[in-house]
């Protein structure tokens, strides 16, 4: 059935030529595969026979390049690595003898036996005879694919077929052999779903782009397909992928492929190192290879590839010319680039002297390391980052906790490890994980009452993460891994190294510095990735019941692991041996505010949090019910805003204990490192300050990609040390902290082509009285806001799910994590809308007059009028009913604009209550203090018993019993509940009777850092959405309502926008959108295509770009009834920039002032949320996925890009470089991302530029 065994190999006419012939499951045509014997199955129709295919090895006349799926694979990641393939087989080059792989090919044959099993599955799923046909493969010449794909096509359109195995498909250039096609309900007709085994337990992206060259190809075909292509996991999953989504990245990438080809056919030699047509890796083995041979830049540890073409522009092209050169480059920063050249040289050095040498470069950090003790562990985690279990959502197992012990270690010649003793805690399935995690965290605090001074030795951050990440995910053990953190428990030998060594080789893992302190190893696992593999395969063995062969592949593990222990124990003592026992510092340890242990509130909160958890501790996350996911997220809920300052706080201590310039920065924690400072006002107190304050004058750079602006709050001083008198250290710190520092001013330059430096105004505050001359060495986020009332509110609520189990309390907060239909007192469904202008604002009214403690949601996309529905159901119900309403949001503007839609809605002024953050001249009643909302309504009570009224706050207003007591209001509102997470509203809903979610999940996600056990980070909304967006991006009609109307947009601008988001959902308002007209300029989606390079958060190119575009539209005929006047000139105040970026939003701003167009509105997404203007312009700023910040899921997030495109009524542009979208993407998020985009971008109009 599969055989495509090799025969007579001399190439003839009509032969078609592979560029891969590789075994592999993701190659449909491997011609190198063996003869595969097929097996029989009951109900199964052959067709065709198996034949042999031909290879050849150069090309003749006749001969063409076929693609296949694994060439595109290929490509994907190293284009340079198959153009030196078909140059192999081309002839250009000689090829090289391939080595067995005998991993590869068991591999394989795992492959087929899950294919096999997945045959069986259908088969009896569709017993009618015939129903099920299978092809054999054809041999690989043009009219043979051409009539086996003829004969697929013919296959398919039989109605008495439900399955095909095997079919091929071939359009000429493109040939693939799909593993099953099965008919499925389309509507009300039938199509054929495209389906692909993988063993794999993760989908992958060569997995979705050969699937979605299957379903392009029958497309073409004109066969009738679902909307979906399906993965069939080896973890027995199957995932859905929607076709609209991956098939145009899969079109993108063949593009790209078939033009690489045809380029380098038109050449007459083999691919060269550094033809910058071509995307190498860098990595592969092929260009590994390269890169020793040519000396290349990538040979130096830490190299960047932006970093590298700044050196290739300067001239510098290889190792030993950076190792040799002695200038400054502004593009580079100068103690980066000192760093760079200082490793050059001594791999130049180490390569000359044939051996691994190395240099200590910082004596303070190895003084840091503590003193051994008898106690040590040195540790070591192995993971498989792509196991899940079925019915989870949670990938990666940590299969082993491995260590060794020391208080017995008597090493010797012969044996550097003896007498050390290696503890192993195994785990199978997560359940096992769990149980591992308490009984090591058990086992350390038991060895540290014994060896209080004890340490845990580990290389590279993954051993901390991890156990951190584990906590979080089980809920247990956090405080004693928190704990461990805050003691200096743990020490980092990777960082060590960095920071104190430099040594001659182009890598720093535990591996390649081993012929510094330790023998060669011999083992039959010699690298992580080997483990996983071998772990899979001890999986395999054991399922399959073969102990013996499963015992010896845990042995084989159990060996590595334990030798990465031992070499991290002789690294330990290697770098001791290298100290040179001088003191590190003269400052005194202070501990800091955050290092106490937890709180009595917050242990009586873990406690409970284990107590509910247990009431379904026996139920595995896929047999869980909707009431038990319930209790799981009310038991999560508890800790999550302590979860979610957890790794601010990680990111924070771990940055005091390493040298600056090991430090990176993130998009949510600015970082400033100050290069130079002065003192321009000294320390004095003014008015009635408490401590004395300094105002300085600092210019250095601002790591994560992220300027600092005025007003910037929330930074600490941090000061090397030694540190000045009353500053704080943490145990083993290079760094203390101050107090916290304002941005007054900030101003920017850019040095080079892209480097930005900052210089800062800041105003310090001292920590003592006495002050000190010493200027900051960085300035770092350092504050975190309590949430000690909404925290006390959830305990509240898991305490009532605890003693009431297993019956659930009747909340409203409570049905929204059970995810069910609101409940009525009748026991029926929602209200339907009716007609008229008001249909949704009644049906939600009359919903929320029948409910039964429980919940409303509506979903309204932008411009449907979901503020105004809210504004009025609110204000229906406060003066008709005497409903008591408050109203919550993430944010005061949001919280603001509904209490403004509810005073234009009728409610009176003396009716509406808020502490006004955000609007100047409020209509309602402005109280000087969120404090004052309890006096408020005890007022109102007074003055006007029986009548209702609306306040706004946030959830820590609305579970503050001093302010509102619990269930004292008729109804919650949460606005923008798309981004509001379920702890959050869980917690909020105490105040109240009944919730009405507000929002759209399709705009702003809802932001979270921390790692929970249950997803109670997601928004209220986003889970009510269906769980797999294959079925659907927008709010079931049982859940709630989606308003599917918009007044806002014009119908040529909502279709595009409407598929990118809403599943086609959302229909322009008729005589609204398509009402307004704009001379000049055609309504809808535009594109604007900018060229340039190495921008990574600003570009001025495109700047520029958007000057010109405002120039075109000033003055042009704007008409828009609306408004309420005839036609008008279009104005500044009409156009509206959006970027993804702070760093562009200055940029553009200058560039438009210098412009004269300094009243053209300017922001990043997050400001223009809810306003609107006749045209909408985005500036993606990044020049390509290699220079882009925050990775291309941030650029490319639909829920941003819908936001951003969705502000214009006419029109929105989008500016962007024409390479941007040109890329591979890395993940199967990324590829939907990217795929969501390019079709946005091919609805739209070309605007070119002069």
């Amino acid at each position: 059935m599969r055989g495509a065994g090799l025969s007579d190999p001399s190439p003839r006419v009509g032969d078609v030529f592979l560029l891969e012939d590789r075994v592999s499951r993701d190659d449909s045509v491997a011609l190198s595969d063996p003869v595969r014997e097929g097996f029989a199955l009951d109900n199964v129709a052959w067709a065709g026979v198996a034949c042999g295919s031909r290879v050849a090895p150069c090309v003749g006349s006749g001969l063409r390049v076929v693609l296949s799926p694994s060439d595109l694979r290929l490509a994907a990641e190293c284009e340079f690595a198959l153009l030196r393939g078909l140059d192999e087989r081309l002839g250009r080059l000689a090829a090289e003898e391939a080595a067995p792989d005998l991993m590869l090919e068991r591999v394989a044959q795992l492959g087929d036996e899950h294919e096999q099993g997945e045959l069986r599955r259908l088969v009896a799923a569709h017993p009618a005879p015939g129903a099920v046909v299978t092809f054999a493969r054809p041999r690989h010449t043009e009219s043979e694919l051409r009539a086996a794909h003829e004969r697929t096509l013919r296959t398919l359109a039989d109605p008495t077929v439900e399955v095909v195995s095997q079919a091929t498909v071939f359009d000429g250039s493109f040939v693939g052999h799909i593993d099953f096609l099965e008919r499925v309900p389309v509507g009300d007709s039938t199509g054929w779903i495209v389906s692909d085994t993988k063993l794999a337990r993760s989908a992958s992206v060569p997995a979705l782009l050969q699937v979605a060259g299957y379903a392009d190809i029958l497309q073409q075909a004109g066969v009738p397909l679902a909307p979906v292509a399906r993965l069939v996991l080896g973890s027995g999953v199957s995932e859905d992928f929607r076709l609209d989504e991956i098939i145009p990245v899969y079109r993108a990438r063949r593009h790209r492929l078939e033009e690489v080809v045809r380029e380098h056919l038109a050449a007459a030699g083999p691919v060269a190192w550094g033809d910058d047509r071509f995307m190498a890796c860098g990595r592969c083995d092929v260009c590994d290879v390269e890169v020793e041979r040519h000396d290349d830049l990538l040979l130096v540890a830490g190299m960047r590839r932006p970093t590298r073409r700044h050196l290739l522009d300067a001239g510098i092209t290889t190792m030993t010319e950076l190792a040799a050169f002695e200038g400054e480059m502004d593009d580079i920063n100068p103690a980066r680039l000192d760093k760079l050249r200082a490793q050059a040289r001594l791999q130049v050095e180490g390569r000359e002297k044939g051996a691994l040498t190395y240099e200590v470069i910082d004596q303070d950090v190895l003084a840091r390391m503590p003193a051994p003790s008898p106690g040590d562990i040195f540790f070591d985690f192995e993971g498989d980052p792509l196991w899940i279990e079925p019915g989870d959502t949670t990938w990666g197992l940590e299969y082993l906790f491995g260590l060794i012990e020391v208080d017995q270690y008597s090493p010797t010649a012969e044996d550097p490890a003896a007498g050390t003793r290696f503890r192993a805690f195994w785990a199978h399935d997560r359940a096992e994980e769990r149980q591992a995690l308490i009984d090591f965290v058990s086992y350390v605090t038991e060895r540290r009452k014994r060896w209080p001074d004890l340490h845990i030795y580990h290389y590279a951050p993954y051993e901390t993460a991890a156990l951190t990440r584990l906590a979080a995910r089980h809920g247990v053990c956090e405080d004693e891994i928190d704990q461990f953190l805050r003691d200096g428990l743990f020490i980092d030998l990777y960082a060590v190294v960095r920071g104190a060594v430099r040594v001659s080789d182009r890598s720093y893992s535990l591996k390649k510095l081993e012929p510094l302190y330790m023998a060669a190893r011999d083992a039959e696992v010699t690298n992580a990735a080997d483990s996983i593999v071998v772990y899979h395969q001890y999986m395999a063995a054991r399922d399959a019941g073969r102990e013996e062969e499963a015992g010896r592949l845990l042995d084989d593990i159990t060996a590595y692991n334990r030798d990465d222990c031992v070499s991290t124990m002789l690294l330990a003592g290697w770098l001791r041996g290298l100290r040179d026992d001088s003191p590190v510092s003269d400052s005194e340890p202070l501990e800091s505010e955050p290092s106490r242990g937890p709180s009595e509130r917050t242990l009586s909160h873990i406690a409970l949090e284990s107590s509910v958890r247990n009431l379904i501790a026996s139920i595995k996350p896929a047999e869980r019910t909707a009431d038990d996911r319930a209790v799981a997220l009310a038991a999560s809920a508890i800790l999550f805003h302590a979860r979610e300052a957890k790794p601010f706080w990680q990111r924070y201590f771990d940055r005091l204990r390493h040298p600056a310039r090991e430090w990176r920065g993130s998009r949510d924690e600015p970082v400033f490192v100050v290069d130079s400072g002065e003192v321009l006002r000294g320390w004095a107190k003014e008015g009635r300050q408490r401590k004395p304050r300094r105002l300085l004058r600092l210019t250095g750079e601002t790591l994560g990609g992220e300027s600092l602006g005025p007003g910037a709050r929330g930074l600490r001083a941090v000061y090397a040390v030694p540190t000045p008198t009353g500053i704080a250290l943490t145990p083993d710190a290079c760094y203390g902290v101050g107090s916290g520092t304002t941005v007054i001013e900030a101003s920017e330059e850019v040095v080079g082509s892209r480097r930005v430096r900052q210089t800062l105004i800041v105003e310090e505050s001292c920590p003592s009285e006495a002050g000190h001359d010493d200027l900051p060495a960085a300035l770092v986020g350092g504050e975190q806001i309590r949430a000690d009332s909404i925290t006390d509110a959830l305990a509240e609520i898991a305490e009532e799910i605890r003693s009431g189990h297993p019956s659930l309390p009747a909340r409203a907060g409570i049905d929204v994590l059970r995810r069910i239909p609101p409940r009525l007192r009748d026991g029926g469904r929602l209200p339907q809308p009716g007609e008229g202008p008001n249909r949704y604002i009644d049906a939600i009214r009359d919903a929320l007059l029948g409910m039964d403690d429980s919940y409303v949601a509506v979903q309204g996309p932008p411009g449907t009028g979901k503020t105004y529905v809210g504004g009025h159901v609110i204000a229906d119900l406060v003066l008709k009913r005497g409903w008591k309403v408050g109203v919550c949001s993430q944010s005061h503007q949001a919280i603001e604009n509904i209490l403004s839609a509810v005073i234009k809605a009728g409610v009176p002024r003396d009716l509406v209550a808020k502490d006004t953050k955000c609007t100047d001249d409020p209509p309602w009643t402005d109280l000087e203090k969120a404090d004052h909302l309890r006096r408020f309504i005890d007022e109102r009570a007074v003055s006007r018993p029986g009548s209702g009224l609306v306040i706004g706050g946030t959830a820590w207003d609305l579970t503050n019993t001093k302010r509102i007591q619990r269930g004292e209001l008729d109804l919650v509102v949460i606005d923008e509940a798309g981004q509001y997470s379920l702890a959050n509203t869980l917690a909020a809903s105490i105040a109240g009777a009944r919730l009405l979610l507000l929002g759209d999940p399709a705009q702003l996600p809802q932001v979270s850092t921390g790692t929970h056990p249950d997803p109670v980070d997601a928004s209220a909304l986003g889970w009510l959405l269906p769980e797999d967006a294959a079925e659907g991006r927008t709010l079931p009609p049982e859940l709630g309502y989606f308003l599917e109307r918009t007044w806002r947009l014009h119908p040529a601008l909502v279709a595009p926008l409407s598929v990118l988001a809403y599943d086609g959902g959302l229909l322009a308002q008729p005589g609204a959108g398509d009402a307004r007209h704009l001379d000049g300029l055609a309504p809808g989606l535009h594109e604007c295509l900018v060229d340039h390079h190495d921008n990574s958060t600003a570009s001025p190119e495109e700047a520029a770009a958007v000057v010109d575009l405002v120039r075109r539209l000033l003055g042009s005929t704007w008409h828009d009834p609306s408004e309420g006047g005839g036609p008008r000139p279009l104005d500044q105040g009409d156009v509206i920039v959006v970027t993804p970026y702070n760093h562009q939003v200055r940029v553009l701003e200058n560039t438009l002032a210098a412009a004269g167009l300094d009243q053209v509105a300017v922001g990043t997404v997050d400001k223009f949320q809810g306003q609107e203007a006749p045209v909408a312009i985005l500036s993606m700023a990044a020049s390509s996925h290699t220079d882009v910040s925050r990775g291309m899921g941030f650029l490319l997030s639909r829920n941003r890009i819908n936001v951003a495109l969705s502000r214009g009524k006419w029109a929105a542009i989008i500016v962007r470089s024409p390479v941007l979208t040109d890329f591979a993407p890395r993940s199967t998020d990324e590829l939907v991302a990217l795929g969501a985009f390019l079709t946005l971008c091919e609805a739209a109009h070309r605007i070119e530029l002069a």
